[in-house]
């Protein structure tokens, strides 16, 4: 049997996670998957029937664990070109090992700000391309970086709602949004004077 390819991997995973999204969150967190990944998101969640915010994820997943120091290590090189790298509080990576004896993730997967990964996880800009090394402990009682944003698979839905329902999570629109023809603001809320 010829070994997984990476485009496997991250169908496989992709849809792991949309699965575990849905059914940790009972049902509240809706998964779009993009039919073009030009900003480099592997899918797009908000929560059922409130479409003003949504965040996006990119799911770096991997199917070997280092063992080179007390724990197991989740480690990941991952490159970006320079062009294509996003930084915004709506932009989120997920880091998990999935392990193909449970064909799921394992405890715990990393739910982590894109501001956050590109500043710690050692980045290096070689010509047009900024590359990355996640690596984080599995060790429960570890104190790293990333434990923070360490999350059990049974968690993640209500990790992300909370991350969905946090007040002011989005930066406000662009000031030139509110110069474009034809454009409608329109509000639930009440009118103001």
């Amino acid at each position: 049997m010829s070994p997984m390819t990476f485009t496997q991997q991250g169908i496989i995973t992709q849809y792991e996670l949309a699965k575990i999204l849905i059914v940790t969150s009972g049902g509240l967190i809706e998964v779009t998957l993009p039919l073009t990944d030009d900003d480099r998101r592997d899918m797009e969640i908000h929560i059922r029937g409130k479409f003003a915010r949504s965040i996006a994820f990119q799911i770096k997943s991997t199917m070997h664990l280092d063992h080179r120091f007390r724990a197991y290590h989740l480690s990941m090189f991952f490159s970006v070109p320079k062009s294509k790298l996003i930084t915004h509080p709506n932009f989120w990576y997920v880091f998990g090992y999935f392990d193909l004896q449970t064909m799921t993730f394992s405890d715990p997967v990393f739910i982590v700000p894109s501001a956050e990964v590109h500043e710690h996880a050692s980045p290096r800009l070689t010509g047009d391309r900024w590359t990355f090394n996640f690596s984080a402990s599995l060790d429960p009682n570890s104190h790293d970086r990333w434990r923070p944003w360490a999350v059990h698979p049974h968690g993640v839905g209500q990790r992300v709602l909370d991350i969905l329902e946090e007040e002011n999570a989005a930066p406000p629109l662009p000031a030139e949004v509110g110069e474009l023809d034809g454009l409608m603001f329109v509000s639930s809320g009440s009118p103001r004077a």
